[in-house]
């Protein structure tokens, strides 16, 4: 992603969610870190649906995981208000 080759980090980001969650449980926090990632990758190759509801998921659990308060949550509340908005602007 960094590098901003997100069709070449997809399948990365999708092997890491895959097995963080095999090995951690569905619900565990550094899932929530992979699904953001995936997020990420998605939202900037247009798939819009997918995305945002990565970036919701990833929210989810670190809500419940670490709490609403944490560094983790705000970083996945703010990437998904981010989102919305150029979600938005795109339609204007």
């Amino acid at each position: 992603n960094d590098q901003g080759k997100y069709t070449e980090a997809e399948p990365l980001h999708r092997r890491a969610l895959a097995t963080r969650e095999k090995a951690l449980g569905l619900q565990h926090p550094d899932v929530a870190t992979s699904l953001n990632n995936l997020a990420f990758s998605l939202h900037r190759q247009s798939m819009l649906n997918d995305a945002e509801s990565l970036y919701r998921r990833a929210l989810t659990i670190s809500e419940k995981a670490l709490g609403i308060e944490h560094p983790n949550t705000k970083t996945y509340r703010s990437n998904l208000q981010w989102f919305i908005k150029k979600r938005q602007e795109s339609k204007k």
